[in-house]
């Protein structure tokens, strides 16, 4: 078998060679191309239409007197069967090993636990159980699953991590699915060793930030190579990478200054009854929140710091103040607020029409200015969301935000213009020069948009931005292969 068959370039040379009249099955190989391997009903729905069109030219008359097509086609063919059936097997096992994974959370969820879990507002004690636990033990290993959310990651640390700890962490989160892949900790060397099968930067310091802010306390972390200390000396205690310090929710250290509280207030916070009730009266005083001062964070107070949060132009809020940051400077004003800036109005995905090569040109200036546009209403976000944290991490996230128009100058206009020059072209030989270049540009588009990690990170912004990168590109690049087939 050769997969090399099943490809738009093998199939074109092949009918450009033997004066092969014949348009579908090259743009059927193209859309087979475009489609993950893992997509596997649209890689059998796909390879079905491969088979159908491949069969048809295989039997027509004017093919009957080139056996060299005749048996390209017959490989084909074959190839085609060779890889359903490999398809056809590996959707099978990804069906099974789901079943599998359901059968083990099911007998995981039904299996009693060594010790009862405490209520839910005990996750504080809880986690330091499990870390004093787990410095005691000799070569045992816990799991442990990450919800990568902001202001601070939530952490599930456990023998075995169930449902029950994800929902855990969904609830502390309201509903974020953001979670990182499950992985092992060991106590080593005076340190506990986060193991993951891809070890993220930066992690080593975001969990230690965490611990510190739900337990007050400082543990020794490690993630992969990286300890949280080393991440500190190397950062200067402040994150510089680009984009993440923007979208990612741990931001550089506050930089002090707003309302004088110890700890956290609010969803997930330590709740220390005087912060609560400095947070509660000044909410009374800002929002005329007629909260009672009574030093419990209920659901009332919760809901009270997202109404003042909301009225700050935060259009995803946490429920969350905390020392130092953007919620508890603004709660340390006086007067009434400003009305909250507009919420962003990223454009929708389009309905993009048949493809033609007349009206490729207009198209992707038509998706770039979607992505222009829906990466201005992220930056608008972010700056809203942040709008009350100090000037110098301000200044710090615009120059983050920068890095974003990479994405632009990426996906530039040679494309339409190479695409207008080749509609525009008077002989079939130059038409068909132009689109070789136009092809090629392509293909570079879709190598970037599928390799570069920061389109989806993008997409999956916390700040309840649509952006659709993904998509708006992905329907974008298929319309303008198709146009040049």
């Amino acid at each position: 078998m050769d997969p090399k068959l099943l490809t738009e370039d093998r199939w074109k040379a092949v009918a450009q060679k033997f004066k092969v009249k014949d348009k579908e099955l090259q743009k059927a190989l193209c859309v087979y191309e475009f489609i993950d391997d893992e997509e596997y009903d649209d890689r059998l729905k796909e390879l079905a239409n491969l088979n159908r069109l491949a069969s048809g030219l295989k039997k027509s008359k004017e093919l009957a007197s080139q056996p060299e097509v005749v048996k390209y086609l017959t490989d084909f063919l074959n190839t085609v069967q060779t890889v359903v059936r490999d398809v056809t097997k590996a959707k099978a096992s990804s069906a099974k090993d789901a079943i599998t994974q359901k059968k083990a959370e099911a007998a995981a969820k039904e299996e009693d636990e060594e010790e009862e879990e405490d209520e839910e507002s005990d996750y504080p004690k809880r986690l330091l159980q499990a870390f004093a636990k787990l410095k005691g033990a000799k070569d045992v290993a816990y799991q442990f699953l990450v919800c990568d959310t902001k202001p601070f990651p939530t952490l599930a640390l456990a023998k075995r991590i169930t449902p029950k700890h994800k929902q855990e962490l969904m609830d502390m989160t309201e509903g974020s699915k953001r979670f990182l892949k499950v992985g092992s900790c060991m106590f080593q060397d005076g340190k506990f060793n986060f193991v993951m099968d891809e070890p993220i930067t930066g992690l080593a310091r975001k969990l230690q930030a965490s611990i510190k802010n739900f337990t007050g306390k400082k543990l020794p972390i490690v993630v992969g190579s990286e300890t949280a200390e080393e991440e500190e000396e190397q950062s200067g205690a402040e994150v510089k990478r680009p984009l993440e310090n923007a979208t990612n929710p741990n931001l550089p250290k506050p930089r002090g200054g707003g309302l004088a509280i110890s700890g956290t207030v609010g969803r997930g916070g330590k709740n220390l009854p005087q912060d609560v009730m400095a947070v509660q009266t000044a909410l009374n005083n800002r929002i005329k929140a007629g909260l009672n001062v009574d030093g419990k964070c209920t659901p009332q107070t919760i809901a009270a710091i997202e109404t003042f949060q909301k009225n700050l132009g935060q259009f995803k809020p946490d429920g969350r103040v905390d020392p130092g940051r953007g919620s508890a400077r603004a709660l340390a004003g006086t007067g009434p607020l400003p009305p909250p800036p507009p919420a962003p109005a990223p454009i929708a995905p389009p309905k993009l029409g048949k493809p033609e090569l007349a009206k490729a040109p207009e198209v992707w200036h038509g998706t770039r200015k979607i992505l222009d546009t829906n990466i201005k209403e992220l930056k608008k976000g972010v700056k809203a969301h942040y709008g009350s944290e100090h000037s110098d991490l301000l200044t710090e996230i615009d120059a983050s935000l920068v890095k974003l128009d990479g994405i632009m100058e990426k996906l530039d206009d040679k494309l339409a213009h190479s695409l207008a020059k080749a509609h525009a072209a008077k002989d079939p030989a130059a038409r068909a020069a132009e689109l070789k270049t136009s092809k090629v540009i392509l293909a570079d588009y879709i190598k970037y948009v599928k390799s570069e990690p920061m389109i989806a990170h993008i997409d999956s912004n916390p700040f309840g931005v649509q952006t659709n990168l993904k998509k708006v590109l992905t329907d974008s690049l298929m319309h303008m292969a198709q146009s040049i087939g």
